[in-house]
């Protein structure tokens, strides 16, 4: 009796397992390929639960959702051999299950089919414009090109890239350093010549000044003689009006200036008494003595 129901037990855990390797279910991310012998049965697109046979068939499950490629900045030569950085990422889709599996196997491998293809048409893209051309060329203009060629080696292996984003286009950094380098360079250059023409100016400048100056204190020494001469004019005329109208005062009078001038500051003078230059001393020692 209790081998039995031992029996029917495992009978049925034998169906349960039976039953459960029967079916399996796909989900709205995936696509199911059912094998058979390593060889593809169908491919099973839409989301839902499946039967198959259980150990002679198996299903391999592929991500039918968008992947992203996002590689490091790649160096590539412009059609004037200048070389600049790349970076860019791509999108990319499981378009035929069976084929991508038998070709590619996994997700690793396409990635790299696709880093490969993608370096392979960039180059080539980069390589047909001038550094002016690509800077200046809109994203479909490179991005448009890559894609074609990209998908035409790639569709044969089951998968296609659906979008190729050129994130920004720059210069190596050892190009970027020597960039830098140059146009220090060129400024430097640009400042010594802005200060030699600046010298230049300012010498001008100060040439002109001195010659100003000394045409202006040329004038003014002019401008003074000839003030000097017509006061020296006037004053003779008064002088000589003066003497007119009383030589005797104004030959007194000059006497007086002679005086101060050479009797200041203790000056010692030794004439003779007789001299012209004492008459007015003489005359009023007499009046004195009187």
């Amino acid at each position: 009796m209790k081998n039995w129901i031992w029996a029917v037990i495992i009978v049925l855990l034998g169906v349960i397992l039976l039953l459960s390797a029967s079916f399996y279910i796909v989900d709205q991310s995936q696509n199911a390929l059912l094998m058979q012998f390593g060889k593809e049965l169908r491919v099973e697109k839409s989301p839902g639960l499946y039967l198959k046979w259980p150990v002679f068939q198996h299903v391999i499950y592929i991500d039918k959702r968008l992947q992203s490629y996002s590689p490091q900045p790649e160096t590539f030569l412009t059609e004037d051999k200048k070389p600049v950085l790349v970076d860019f990422f791509a999108e990319w889709q499981v378009t035929d299950p069976g084929v991508y599996v038998a070709h590619l196997h996994d997700q690793a491998n396409a990635q790299a089919q696709i880093g490969e293809a993608l370096r392979t048409a960039l180059k080539n893209r980069v390589g047909s414009l001038s550094m002016q051309s690509l800077i200046t060329a809109s994203q479909q203009t490179v991005s448009a090109p890559v894609l074609t060629a990209v998908n035409q080696h790639l569709r044969s292996l089951g998968i296609d890239v659906l979008d190729l984003r050129i994130m920004q286009v720059g210069l190596p950094p050892q190009v970027l350093q020597a960039t830098y380098k140059r146009m220090e360079a060129e400024q430097i250059q640009k400042a010594d010549a802005y200060r030699a023409q600046g010298k230049s100016a300012a010498d001008a400048i100060r040439a002109n000044a001195e010659k100003e100056k000394t045409t202006i204190l040329a004038d003014a020494y002019r401008q003074q003689q000839e003030i000097e001469g017509q006061g020296d004019a006037q004053a003779a005329s008064i002088y000589g009006n003066a003497y007119g109208k009383d030589p005797q005062f104004y030959a007194f009078y000059r006497s007086l200036k002679a005086y101060r001038h050479a009797l200041s500051h203790k000056t010692v003078l030794v004439l003779n008494p007789d001299s012209p230059f004492f008459k007015y001393f003489r005359h009023s020692l007499n009046e004195a003595g009187k």
